[in-house]
């Protein structure tokens, strides 16, 4: 298989919700078994490096990977180990410098311990 049909293949597997590369693995091997982990994950960051996917940062060294690349903030719940997008707007941070403003934000939640 051609490298670009991968490319395809990964991004329609992503359907815009938030995957782990090994999540994005196990879902394309399932239509083609032949697939390696480093053919996805390769591809994941030729995705990413062209601005087709966004990489998002996870705890326990997992990457997040969505096709929502427009400006918006993550929830990650860590016990849950899930990511939902939240809307930037709904944010309100004081004291940016002059001339900068929100581009991303990314904020890990837990459950509360009484």
């Amino acid at each position: 298989m051609r490298k670009h049909q991968y490319l395809d293949i990964i991004c329609s597997v992503c359907d815009c919700n938030h995957r782990t590369a090994e999540d994005i693995f196990l879902q394309v091997k399932k239509s083609h078994p032949k697939v390696g982990k480093a053919t996805i994950y390769r591809n994941l960051e030729s995705l990413a490096e062209e601005g087709k996917l966004r990489r998002v940062p996870g705890l326990g060294g997992k990457t997040y990977y969505e096709c929502n690349i427009k400006s918006h903030a993550h929830l990650i719940d860590d016990t849950r180990e899930c990511c939902t997008d939240f809307p930037i707007e709904n944010i309100k941070v004081k004291n940016i410098p002059e001339g900068y403003e929100i581009s991303e934000i990314c904020i890990h939640i837990a459950p509360k311990i009484p």
